[in-house]
């Protein structure tokens, strides 16, 4: 009866835990939606869009919740990272590396989210396949689901760092303004010199056939 009652409160806890993380999943997807409204350029709607497929299938996977939820807020959090890196700017204004970043990104959700419904396949014939066949197909979809997360880990390093040259280079020309601005006003000064010496200059003759007069009146 004790035995009986304990493994009636682990199936409570664990759909409570499960109901937790959907309701959590739902409310990133709604959020993300919101953040993708924001952008009105294609390529990165469509990576947003391959990412979403993702999460969905990740949330909807009932086996290996753990490997999932993981895989779940790394895509999260690698599409905010995208649509962050692009708020408010417009297609022309995006230099090709960062397309280039883009469309990298692309091509990996597509191999995880092909992945993934490989993983949805096998979950799926799980219960028809007898105990041993399940164990085998838990522990390999663990394994594709952590090389999935691995992708994921290596395409937000891997952006994050052309996000950082597309920084530096802009930093660049900032500094290239900037010094071009302090050369101009450097040239401004020194035309400004030369035009104050002269109109000293001017003043002292002046001064000076002012003074000659003086004298020959005398």
């Amino acid at each position: 009866m004790g035995l009986l009652s304990s493994s009636k409160g682990l199936e409570t806890a664990s759909s409570r835990a499960s109901a937790a993380t959907l309701n959590d999943a739902q409310i990133s997807l709604s959020l993300l939606k919101e953040a993708m409204d924001g952008t009105n350029i294609p390529f990165v709607k469509g990576v947003a869009g391959v990412a979403v497929e993702v999460i969905k299938i990740a949330q909807s996977i009932q086996s290996n919740r753990e490997e999932c939820d993981h895989l779940r807020k790394r895509t999260t959090s690698l599409l905010v990272v995208i649509l962050g890196s692009f708020k408010g700017k417009s297609e022309n204004a995006i230099p090709d590396h960062l397309k280039i970043g883009v469309e990298r990104l692309t091509t990996t959700f597509h191999e995880v989210l092909a992945e993934l419904r490989v993983v949805e396949r096998r979950v799926g014939k799980q219960s028809v396949g007898g105990l041993a066949r399940a164990i085998l197909y838990h522990i390999d979809n663990g394994e594709k689901l952590k090389e999935c997360s691995a992708k994921l880990e290596w395409a937000m390093r891997e952006f994050q760092v052309t996000s950082k040259v597309d920084s530096c280079l802009k930093d660049l020309e900032r500094h290239e303004e900037l010094m071009k601005g302090q050369d101009a006003i450097k040239e401004q000064m020194r035309e400004g010199q030369v035009q104050i010496e002269e109109n000293i200059k001017v003043e002292i003759r002046d001064g000076l056939t002012e003074i000659k007069d003086v004298i020959k009146d005398q």
